[in-house]
């Protein structure tokens, strides 16, 4: 029987493959797809030696040194509501390549059936039957495979992986995005703290210059024009003060958001003492199109729509399910398991698409249309990180500039209010000069603070557009 079964299954081999030979649908969809951008496009220099070394690697921001925004970041990792959000599209495509993967293997599954019958005496059943009570029973197995001669569920497999893979580096950038941005609110919080604290000092010093100079206006050394100027000046301190108390309620809002938490339940941020510095590149090389996560997102994006389009074409080609049955079957348990009572069957499935050629052309159409708009999506992508890229850069110089003038600005001031101190101590000049210019000088602190916080933030926005390597992510995909 096992050689006749075979023999059968032979034939009907051959004789499937030799209809699917003129079962297949036309193909009359003709298609170029866009070009994708490259480097010759872009003119982008190769990345040097120094650049590669300045790189930002993953947990850049561990170079601060602040065990609170660390304690924040991981946090966010674990609790980030966009994270959950992107973590359980990755574990879909996750479960969705597996199962497309899985299209591949045969199935079955095996049958076993006991049955009693009372069999009518009136009725087709033979002499000896009828009338009779019976019992027989059934073992089976059931294998269908799909042979997938054409690829479709293979492709379908290479874009369902391409599919999971984009979707991991989707998670990844909103990983970066996230850091950088509790490194930009946790740089600014710590600024308020400082320069509330100067502003407070300010407040001081103007009011003692105020009394000092109602002293005079009321000795009619002078007239009131002096009060009235500094009572504006205690004005405009007061309004900064509730803008700096406003925008420290604002950040911590905003940092909770992306914590996942409220803002009561955040730590207290306290003042930096001393703001270190990240070393970041100064050039934008072509290294950049595979450091930036979203871009890698969207090229496994275009070899998924790859994959989609090779699987439509394999549609237009008969599709073949062999499905074998093999087992026991008898009338009387007792014969279940002999040899006679053996059984076998091989059933091919064809499916001929020679009447659904306007369908298929239709889904191959639009799988097309998918690939390009992954291409023109890349290319988007492509052109947005580089802009992106130089416009953080330049802010990154210009925060450089700004906070090395601003230091030069305060050292400068802080002469000033030293030499004005020691003019008044000397009887040189009223105590107002020296107040004056001690006042100045603690505005070019605040000022000078602000800075810190500034150059802090453009390096967090520049270190999350030049992207990580995500080396390790790369070799499992």
């Amino acid at each position: 029987m096992a050689a006749q079964f075979i023999q059968t299954s032979f034939r009907i081999t051959i004789f499937t493959a030799a209809l699917t030979l003129a079962g297949c649908a036309s193909i009359t969809s003709k298609h170029e797809a866009l070009p994708q951008v490259g480097l010759t496009q872009l003119d982008l220099p190769a990345a040097s030696a120094a650049d590669l070394a300045l790189w930002p690697q993953q947990g850049w921001w561990r170079s601060y040194h602040d065990d609170t925004l660390n304690q924040l970041i991981e946090q966010a990792f674990l609790g980030a509501p966009n994270l959950q959000v992107l973590g359980a599209r990755v574990e879909s495509a996750d479960v969705l390549a597996d199962g497309t993967r899985k299209l591949r293997w045969p199935t079955g599954g095996v049958k076993l059936a006991l049955t009693g019958q009372q069999y009518s005496d009136n009725y087709i059943y033979p002499p000896g039957l009828g009338g009779t009570w019976q019992e027989s029973g059934i073992l089976a197995g059931n294998f269908a495979w799909d042979l997938d001669l054409w690829g479709k569920n293979r492709a379908k497999y290479k874009a369902a992986l391409g599919q999971a893979a984009a979707a991991q580096f989707e998670y990844e950038a909103a990983r970066l995005s996230i850091a950088s941005n509790i490194v930009a609110l946790h740089a600014q919080l710590s600024s308020i703290e400082t320069r509330s604290d100067l502003l407070e000092q300010q407040i001081a010093l103007t009011t003692q210059l105020k009394q000092r100079w109602t002293e005079r206006e009321r000795a009619g050394l002078q007239a009131t024009q002096n009060s009235l100027q500094i009572d504006i000046a205690l004005g405009q301190l007061s309004q900064l003060q509730a803008s700096l108390n406003a925008q420290r309620e604002i950040f911590r809002a905003q940092l909770a958001t992306l914590i996942g938490q409220t803002p009561a339940q955040l730590p207290v941020i306290r003042a930096t003492r001393q703001w270190s510095s990240v070393a970041l590149p100064k050039t934008i090389p072509a290294d950049i199109l595979g450091k930036r996560a979203d871009i890698a997102a969207m090229r496994h994006q275009i070899e998924a729509s790859v994959q989609n389009v090779k699987a439509a074409k394999a549609e237009f080609y008969p599709n073949i399910n062999l499905n074998i049955n093999i087992g026991f079957q008898a009338l009387g348990l007792d014969k279940l398991f002999k040899s006679s009572s053996q059984f076998g069957s091989v059933e091919p499935a064809i499916s001929l698409p020679i009447f659904s050629g306007a369908a298929l052309n239709s889904n191959l159409r639009m799988k097309q249309a998918t690939l390009d708009a992954s291409i023109a999506q890349y290319n988007q992508t492509v052109y947005q990180a580089l802009s992106d890229a130089y416009q953080q850069l330049a802010s990154h110089r210009e925060s450089d500039v700004r906070l090395a003038q601003q230091q030069r600005i305060l050292n400068s001031q802080a002469k000033l209010a030293s030499l004005a101190n020691a003019r008044y101590k000397q009887g040189i000049s009223p105590q107002m000069d020296a107040l004056m210019t001690m006042s100045a000088e603690l505005r070019e602190r605040d000022n000078l603070e602000a800075a810190y916080a500034a150059r802090r933030t453009a390096e967090a926005k520049l270190a999350a557009s030049l992207g990580t390597g995500f080396d390790e992510l790369m070799g499992n995909h």
